[in-house]
């Protein structure tokens, strides 16, 4: 997905979707308590001293669905049929004001020459109220690569695939370029986060009914950390490792926009990668997997390691193929070696998984790997491998 505020390109979609949008009016008319949000980038409870807030000014779309029926339960499905004919709820923008996660309503292109209100809120943005005592669903969507950065103009961006997999009975989802095209770091990829939360009015102040969202990233990341094997067989410096590639990765993503009729919402996915394409038949005899990633060289390698590659990917990771030469002489021996002994928990990649492969170099080899999965957020840890792959 090429720059541009996503998540404000889903607005129209999901007021699209809405068979009964709510017709909001200021509190002091309708007496009715707006809904407050705090907002983390973990599954932290946010009272714990680990909590990671959403920086300020992070900004984010969320949609709240409720049950409108005059004899609707908390059992009751939010909708009967496809959700573009009778699913009630409502829209709105909303951006961080402070250190500890508090967010306010805003309008949709984030333009801050606006005067507020007594919460701080944009005074012409529209704002969740709570309907009634029954649960609500809130559904709020950012790019966690984009949070403070996009001004909400480029909403043609947006791609809608109905039908994208048999596992999602909703068919609402929001399509994801995964290639690398001219991206050069993985700060420019694509990173949607996904928050989820169902909630009822518990007190009588809008404060003692708070939501806390918490978000999760929805694709994966993969480091590769490579040096030389303990044997000595090669002793290569980090200049001579030319790329990291990982081979079978889907080349777009879907994540969901839209609840399910039970309040739950459908798994992101990744397309699966056709290897009979035309598009793969100049490489397919060097990739029978189809698709490959050139990963990022990271900035500072893992400690105990010549050079490190990251990337954002999803799907598939069928191998990993390594180019490197033995020197820097013009006519020196380039050794591409693929590693393919990854099992099913290794090459089946899930949202919010950060991957860990610690890799040695023998000639024309790859000696061995240790792999580590660890939950996303814990970026900035040099981990400790846990556990041997062999080719």
């Amino acid at each position: 997905m090429r720059k541009g505020l996503f998540y404000i390109a889903i607005a129209a979609v999901l007021g699209g979707c809405s068979g009964q949008d709510v017709h909001e009016i200021a509190p002091e008319q309708s007496g009715r308590m707006p809904v407050l949000f705090s907002v983390g980038n973990t599954e932290t409870i946010v009272t714990r001293a680990s909590a990671s807030y959403m920086p300020r000014d992070g900004r984010f779309v969320c949609s709240m669905f409720f049950h409108a029926g005059a004899t609707d339960t908390n059992d009751s499905p939010f909708y009967t049929g496809a959700p573009s004919s009778d699913i009630t709820m409502t829209t709105t923008w909303l951006k961080i004001n402070n250190a500890t996660g508090n967010a306010v309503y805003w309008n949709r292109l984030y333009d801050n020459s606006v005067a507020t209100d007594m919460f701080g809120f944009d005074e012409t943005a529209k704002c969740l109220y709570w309907q009634n005592r029954k649960n609500h669903v809130f559904l709020a969507l950012a790019d966690y690569n984009k949070l403070d950065t996009d001004d909400g103009s480029d909403s043609g961006t947006l791609r809608i695939y109905p039908d994208v997999t048999e596992k999602n009975r909703n068919k609402y989802m929001l399509a994801y370029d995964l290639t690398r095209g001219d991206k050069t770091s993985m700060s420019q990829q694509p990173d949607p986060i996904q928050a989820l939360e169902t909630a009822h009015p518990t007190g009588y102040t809008p404060e003692a009914n708070r939501v806390r969202l918490f978000f999760k990233h929805q694709f994966s990341q993969i480091q590769v950390n490579l040096k030389n094997a303990k044997d000595a067989s090669v002793e290569i410096d980090e200049s001579l490792i030319e790329k990291v590639e990982l081979l079978g990765v889907s080349e777009t993503g879907y994540v969901a926009y839209c609840i399910e009729p039970d309040g739950t919402v459908p798994a992101t996915v990744a397309e699966t990668v056709n290897v009979d394409d035309p598009k793969y038949a100049a490489t397919k005899r060097d990739n029978p997997f189809g698709s490959s990633f050139n990963m990022f060289v990271r900035s500072t390698p893992a400690t105990g390691y010549l050079k490190s590659f990251e990337a954002i990917a999803f799907g598939t990771l069928q191998a990993i193929r390594i180019t490197w030469k033995e020197s820097d002489a013009q006519d020196a021996v380039k050794h591409v070696a693929t590693f393919k002994g990854l099992d099913a928990t290794h090459k089946s990649l899930t949202s919010g998984r950060k991957y860990i492969y610690n890799i040695e170099l023998r000639r024309s080899l790859i000696a061995q790997v240790t792999v580590q999965i660890a939950p996303w957020e814990t970026d900035d840890t040099d981990y400790q491998a846990d556990g041997t792959i062999q080719d």
